[in-house]
């Protein structure tokens, strides 16, 4: 029997919206999540449809940045700005918007940590009436974010764990309370260029994630990220939830396919998912231990993908801090 791609999708996982476009979302929703992050923010922040809102940021930011010292202005009209479009996907959500703390932080718990606060505070600031238990995090899944991500859980400041490349990292966001992780299907570079082209998918991740989350009991969810092909996401129908690009979302709800060869597209269908097993360990209070196993994974790879995602991520920020201070100059 032929089904629809995306009304398949969602009988199987959750289905998210990584994209800021208030129409789309409405058009193709009901969605449960949006996700964020720098780039998306600096691309929305350059549309003719963001300019009020943009102009309205920079404005805030210069009271806002009073209460916090020792952050920029710029930093803080970035914080605004990220979190305002946000939250006007809030109303065509059914779950959480997801805002992405500061990647030039990615190395510092302590600045992670305070981010995330400055981040809760403006949006209360900005939308005194919205429930910030709907308000998530992203954070770098660094060693030193992931325990900042340790120490948010005791204030009752929700995460995710992004730039996830391995196994170990998503133990860890576990381990430190995350209420999701975020495994990247490709390196963000080969996300953004299309000359550059890398070896992915890389779908054990999310694959070993949910089936290790699972057996140990872990609350912590998968969110699917970074595939850039209908062909990805189908592979990955059964993932607990997975955040969906524009373009990909598009094609999945015109086009059609049958329902049992779908089924077995999926890598959660396999013998391969159901006799998995992985041995549980334990990385939140051993650096070494954790350092040496994340390093060691893929050869390394999977530390150099994270370091690149977050470089990446970074460049963004400072774009958008740009743009916020020409804002503010009114350039």
């Amino acid at each position: 029997m032929a089904v629809n791609l995306l009304q398949y999708l969602r009988s199987n996982s959750q289905v998210d919206f990584d994209s800021q476009d208030v129409e789309l979302s409405q058009s193709l929703g009901p969605f449960v999540d949006c996700t964020s992050n720098q780039i998306d923010g600096y691309y929305e922040a350059t549309l003719p449809r963001r300019a009020e809102l943009v102009k309205q940021s920079a404005i805030l930011a210069e009271e806002f940045t009073l209460e916090f010292p020792g952050v920029t202005y710029e930093e803080v009209a970035v914080e605004v700005a990220l979190t305002s479009i946000a939250l006007t996907l809030a109303p065509h959500i059914t779950g959480s918007i997801f805002v992405m703390a500061n990647p030039v932080f990615a190395y510092s718990t302590e600045k992670v940590y305070e981010n995330a606060k400055r981040i809760y505070a403006i949006t209360r600031k900005l939308q005194p009436s919205f429930d910030l238990a709907r308000l998530c995090i992203k954070v770098p899944a660094t060693w030193e974010g992931l325990q900042a991500c340790r120490q948010l859980k005791d204030i009752n400041i929700k995460t995710l764990a992004t730039t996830v490349f391995t196994l170990e990292q998503t133990i860890l966001a576990a381990e430190a309370g995350c209420i999701y992780v975020s495994p990247f299907g490709h390196e963000l570079r080969a996300l953004l260029d299309e000359k550059y082209t890398d070896d992915g998918p890389y779908l054990n991740v999310p694959l070993e994630a949910q089936k290790y989350y699972q057996t140990y009991s872990y609350s912590t969810r998968v969110k699917a990220a970074g595939l850039n092909s209908v062909e990805e996401v189908l592979r990955l129908s059964g993932v607990e939830a997975i955040t969906i690009p524009a373009d990909v979302l598009k094609t999945l709800a015109t086009t059609e396919a049958d329902e049992e060869s779908l089924k077995k597209k999926s890598i959660f269908n396999t013998t391969e998912y159901q006799t998995l097993h992985l041995e549980k360990v334990s990385f939140i209070d051993d650096e070494d231990k954790y350092r040496k196993a994340f390093g060691e994974r893929d050869n390394g790879k999977g530390q150099e993908r994270t370091t690149q995602a977050i470089e990446i991520f970074s460049e963004y920020e400072l774009k958008a801090e740009e743009v916020m201070k020409n804002v503010r100059s009114g350039q």
